[in-house]
C-alpha cells in the first residue's frame, strides 16, 4: 500500500519541477525577441516570440533600392530575425526537453512556419508540413475541408 503522505509528497514535487518547466518556456519565449540587419544596412526588423514582427526600420540606404529590390530585402530580412529567434527557443528549450519527441516536435514546427537560411546566406521558404497521402479521388470516407454532416 502507498503512503498517502509520501504520495502527495512526491505530487508536490512533480508539480513544482512542473511550474519551474513552465516558467522557463515562458522566459524562453520572451527572450527570443532578435533584431536582424539586411546585409546592405537598407533594412531592420525586430522580431518577438514566436517570429511575431514588432518593429521595421528602413534607413536612408533603401532609397538607393527600387520597390522590388526593397521588398525582396524586407521579406529576406524578416526570414532572418524569425529563423534566429527560432534558434534562440530551440537552444533554450533543448535543456528542458532534451533531445526526445518533444524536441523533434518543436524543431518540426520550426521548420514548418519558417524560412531556412542556408550558410551561403540564401533564403528557402518553409518546407509544407509532411501529412498522409492524398486519399483517392472519390474515396467517400474523406471530407476534405468539409464538415461531415453535409
Amino acid at each position: 500500500m502507498t503512503d498517502p503522505h509520501q504520495f502527495l509528497a512526491n505530487f508536490e514535487g512533480r508539480l513544482q519541477q512542473a511550474q519551474e518547466q513552465a516558467n522557463a518556456i515562458q522566459t524562453a519565449f520572451r527572450e527570443s525577441r532578435t533584431e536582424a540587419q539586411s546585409p546592405d544596412g537598407a533594412v531592420l526588423v525586430t522580431v518577438g516570440s514566436g517570429g511575431r514582427i514588432e518593429s521595421l526600420q528602413l534607413t536612408p540606404r533603401a532609397d538607393d533600392l527600387g520597390h522590388t529590390a526593397l521588398g525582396r530585402t524586407i521579406m529576406d530580412t524578416i526570414r532572418r530575425a524569425q529563423v534566429e529567434a527560432a534558434r534562440k527557443i530551440e537552444d533554450t528549450m533543448r535543456p528542458i526537453l532534451g533531445e526526445g519527441e518533444g524536441m523533434a516536435f518543436l524543431r518540426e514546427q520550426i521548420d514548418q512556419s519558417i524560412a531556412v537560411i542556408d550558410p551561403a546566406g540564401t533564403v528557402e521558404e518553409p518546407k509544407p508540413a509532411p501529412g498522409r497521402p492524398a486519399p483517392p479521388q472519390g474515396d467517400d470516407d474523406d471530407f476534405g475541408s468539409n464538415s461531415v454532416l453535409r
